[in-house]
């Protein structure tokens, strides 16, 4: 995890020497997990920034109120690297939950299956590893080129 944490961060350092982010943005791309955008008319696109704040460390939910969801008026291009950001900023939460979802679709499809056997199907799911990792390389890729 601390080789994937250092590819991560070091691929958000080289996006923030690209684009010039001030604080408030920083902070909140960190503090929101979702994004999504809509393009408007004049070539801008309107982000949506939300969702509940979770632990970096543990991964798990909060339970202090995070302020209501943030929206931001951005250029196309400023909007691309704001989105890689993120995605790269909140990686681990998101394929986190991607192994929680399919964790749970384990333990559905078997009855009362222990952690161990739960841990085993999913590594065993070549097809979904693959996917994992393939999401994980594009997204170095793509920040690689901003």
């Amino acid at each position: 995890m601390r080789k994937i944490d250092s590819l991560l961060n070091d691929q958000k350092k080289l996006l923030l020497r690209r684009i010039s982010m001030s604080a408030q943005h920083q902070e909140a791309l960190h503090t929101y997990p979702n994004m999504t955008a809509d393009p408007l008319e004049s070539g801008a696109v309107w982000v949506h920034l939300g969702g509940e704040g979770y632990s970096r460390k543990t991964l798990s939910r909060v339970k202090k109120s995070v302020a209501k969801q943030q929206d931001m008026k951005l250029s196309m291009e400023t909007c691309r690297i704001y989105s890689l950001y993120h995605s790269l900023h909140h990686y681990k939460y998101h394929t986190f939950l991607h192994c929680k979802r399919e964790a749970g679709n384990v333990e559905q499809a078997a009855e009362d299956p222990g952690q161990e056997e739960v841990v085993q199907q999913c590594m065993a799911n070549q097809a979904w590893l693959e996917d994992l990792f393939s999401s994980f390389v594009e997204l170095l890729s793509l920040s690689a080129k901003a």
